[in-house]
C-alpha cells in the first residue's frame, strides 16, 4: 500500500466490491455493506471525486443489490462501472481513458494485492491502497465543496456520450459532427474567477503553457470557453489570456471534460496561431481544424445552474460537516469547516467564535500579528466570508467555541485557540502531555516556544459565559440585519464514549445553552439544540461530539426546513 495518498491530487476513486466496499463475497454469502465507505463516497462526490468500480461479479446482479439494499443514491455516483470476469488491469485502464483522465489522478483499492499490481502494470502510476480506511481517515484533506454534484453530473454527460458513440457505427469525426458542440467565448468577468482560478489550479492534460500563476492582466484578452452539446452544458470549461502585444498565449488551458472535441484547435485557428510555448505532457496538438464546432453568441454557464440566489453559509466543525450531504436544497452553499492546508497543518480554530470576531474587530496588520508570534495560529484561521452582507442564512456551530482551549494576551487581549479547555499549556506540569506526540529532537525547540508562551497569554479555559455572550451579541450586530443566524449547540445527554478533551462536556452544555436560548430568543436568533437528536448511547459514535448518521440526518433536516422556510419568505440581504 502507497504510505501517503494526497486526496488533493485524486480525481478519480475505482473501487473493488467484495471485502472492498463491503465485507463478503456477493457469489458466495451474505454481504454486509460498509457504512462508512458508502458515506466516504456520498461525502466525497460533494467534494468533486468521482468514483467507478472495477469488480469480478456479474453487472446485472451488483446492480440489483444495490438497489435492493437502498442504495441507489451510491450505484448513480459510479462512473463507466466495469463489473465482469476478465482481469482488472486493462479494465481500469479503459475506466480511466474513457474518463479522460490521468493514472496520477486516480486510485484503486481493492483488497487482493494481485489486483493492485496488475492495475500498476497497466497504469503506471496509479496510486493503490488494500483498504478503504486510511483514504476515510484523510477525508478533510479535501475542501473544495461541490454541494450540488456538478463535476458528476457534467462526467455522467461523458459517459452518456460514450454509450451513445458505442451503439452506433459512426466515425469519430461523424459522431462529433452529430453531436453538435457548441461553444461560447466570453469575457472573464468578477463572478466566474473563481472557476478560472478552480481550472488552472487543476488541469494538467489540456493546460498547454503550465502556468499557474493567475493575474488577470486588464491589458491581455482574458476569455471563458462554455462549452455544450447534444447530451448537455459542460460549463465553463476552457481559458486563454492572449498578450496582445507579444501576440503571446500566457494561459492555454481546457477541462479534461472537453479532450477530444477539437475545441482547443478551433480556438487557435480563431486566433490566428499566437505565439504559444507549449509545456509537455499536452494530451492534444494545435495542429488541424476542427470544422464540426459552432461558436454561438451565448450559453450558460456552471453558475447559472442553481435555481434560487438564496445564499446560505456553513461554518463549524465535524457536526456541520458531517450533515452537509444529507442536505437537499436548490440555494447556493457555501461551507468553512476544518480541513488541512498545504503544510498540513490542521484548519479549525477559525470556527470558534473568538476568531470569528478578530477577522471582523482587529485589522488585517494585527491579524498578521497574531500569526506571526508563534507557529500557531496559522494565517488561514482568520479568512472567512462570514461578515458577508450576501447570506440570507448562516448556520453557525458552537462545538468548536466549547471544547477548545483559549487563550488571551496579557498585552492586547486578542486571542488564540490551542488545543483542549482541560490542558493549560502555559502550566509547565502539562508540557510533558503537550509535548507527548512530537519526537523527543524537537523537544527543546518546542519547550522555548512554550515558556514564551506562558510569559504572553493567560489561559482562559473554555470561552466564559459573559464572553460567549459578548461575542455573539458582537456577531449579531455586525452580520446584515436581514441575515437569519441559526446557533448549533451541544449534546447535553451524557454518554459512555469519551475521547482526550471532551470528557465532562455534557455538564458544560447542560450550563451554557439555556443562557445561550435565552439570548437567542431574545435577539431573533434561531438555535438547535443536539440534544434533541440523542435517543440512546448508540447515537454517539466516539465520543459526545461525534455521532451516529441517523443524528446528522436529524440535524440536515432541521437546517433543510430553515433554509426552505427562509426562502419561501423570500429574505433577500439589503
Amino acid at each position: 500500500m502507497d504510505n501517503f495518498v494526497n486526496l488533493n491530487n485524486v480525481k478519480l476513486i475505482i473501487w473493488d466490491l467484495d471485502n472492498t466496499l463491503w465485507d463478503g463475497v456477493l457469489e458466495e454469502s451474505e454481504i454486509k455493506i460498509r457504512t462508512d465507505v458508502t458515506d466516504f463516497i456520498l461525502k466525497s462526490v460533494n467534494r468533486g471525486i468521482m468514483h467507478s468500480i472495477c469488480s469480478k461479479n456479474d453487472f446485472e446482479k451488483v446492480r440489483t443489490t444495490f438497489y435492493q439494499l437502498g442504495l441507489e443514491n451510491i450505484w448513480n455516483c459510479f462512473l463507466f462501472p466495469s463489473v465482469n470476469q476478465f482481469p482488472k488491469g486493462e479494465r481500469i485502464k479503459e475506466i480511466i481513458s474513457s474518463m479522460q483522465l490521468r493514472d496520477e489522478n486516480t486510485l484503486f483499492i481493492d483488497d487482493n494485492s494481485f489486483n493492485l499490481n496488475e492495475a500498476k502494470f497497466y497504469c503506471p502510476d496509479i496510486l493503490t491502497i488494500d483498504n478503504p480506511s486510511y483514504v476515510i481517515k484523510n477525508l478533510y484533506f479535501v475542501n473544495s465543496f461541490d454541494i450540488n454534484c456538478s463535476r458528476l453530473k457534467e462526467y455522467k454527460i461523458l459517459e452518456k456520450k460514450a454509450i451513445a458513440k458505442s451503439l452506433e457505427n459512426y466515425s469519430n469525426e461523424e459522431f462529433l459532427k452529430r453531436s453538435n458542440i457548441r461553444i461560447c467565448i466570453k469575457d472573464v468577468t468578477p463572478d466566474i474567477e473563481p472557476r478560472i482560478c478552480e481550472l488552472v489550479r487543476r488541469t494538467n492534460q489540456l493546460n498547454f503553457t503550465k502556468n499557474r500563476n493567475l493575474e488577470f492582466n486588464p491589458q491581455n484578452e482574458n476569455k471563458c470557453v462554455i462549452v455544450e452539446d447534444d447530451f448537455g452544458n459542460y460549463g465553463i470549461c476552457g481559458f486563454y489570456s492572449l498578450n496582445k502585444e507579444k501576440n503571446e498565449l500566457e494561459h492555454y488551458l481546457f477541462s479534461c471534460r472537453i479532450l477530444g472535441m477539437g475545441i482547443e484547435k478551433y480556438i487557435y485557428n480563431k486566433l490566428q496561431y499566437p505565439n504559444i510555448n507549449i509545456v509537455e505532457p499536452v494530451s492534444s496538438t494545435l495542429e488541424g481544424e476542427a470544422g464540426w464546432i459552432n461558436e454561438v453568441s451565448d450559453l450558460d454557464t456552471k453558475q447559472k445552474e442553481n435555481k434560487s440566489d438564496f445564499n446560505v453559509l456553513f461554518k463549524g466543525p465535524c457536526d456541520l460537516l458531517s450533515a452537509i450531504d444529507y442536505i437537499k436544497t436548490d440555494c447556493n452553499i457555501d461551507t468553512e469547516f476544518p480541513y488541512y492546508n498545504e503544510n498540513f497543518q490542521y484548519i479549525l480554530e477559525h470556527t470558534h467564535i473568538a476568531y470569528i470576531v478578530q477577522t471582523q474587530k482587529e485589522s488585517p496588520e494585527k491579524l498578521h500579528e497574531i500569526c506571526t508570534r508563534f507557529p500557531f495560529p496559522p494565517a488561514e484561521n482568520f479568512k472567512t466570508e462570514f461578515f458577508n452582507p450576501k447570506y440570507n442564512v448562516i448556520f453557525l456551530s458552537l462545538l468548536t467555541s466549547l471544547h477548545c482551549g483559549l487563550y488571551i494576551n496579557n498585552n492586547d487581549g486578542t486571542y488564540v485557540v490551542f488545543g483542549f479547555s482541560n490542558v493549560d499549556i502555559t502550566n509547565p506540569d502539562n508540557w510533558v502531555k503537550t509535548l507527548e506526540n512530537v519526537p523527543k529532537e524537537f523537544h527543546e525547540a518546542n519547550l522555548i516556544q512554550l515558556r514564551k508562551f506562558k510569559e504572553n497569554y493567560t489561559f482562559a479555559g473554555v470561552v466564559p459565559q459573559e464572553e460567549i455572550l459578548k461575542n455573539l451579541e458582537y456577531i449579531k450586530n455586525n452580520i446584515s440585519p436581514a441575515t437569519k443566524l441559526v446557533l448549533i449547540l451541544g449534546s447535553e445527554k451524557e454518554t459512555s464514549k469519551t475521547e482526550r478533551g471532551y470528557e465532562n462536556l455534557a455538564q458544560r452544555h447542560a450550563l451554557i445553552n439555556p443562557i445561550i436560548e435565552e439570548f437567542a430568543k431574545k435577539n431573533n436568533i434561531e438555535t438547535i439544540n443536539l440534544t434533541d437528536f440523542i435517543e440512546s448511547d448508540e447515537d454517539y459514535t466516539t465520543c459526545i461530539n461525534h455521532f451516529s448518521r441517523k443524528v446528522y440526518l436529524k440535524l440536515a433536516n432541521r437546517c433543510s426546513h430553515l433554509i426552505h422556510a427562509g426562502s419561501a419568505l423570500s429574505i433577500r440581504p439589503s
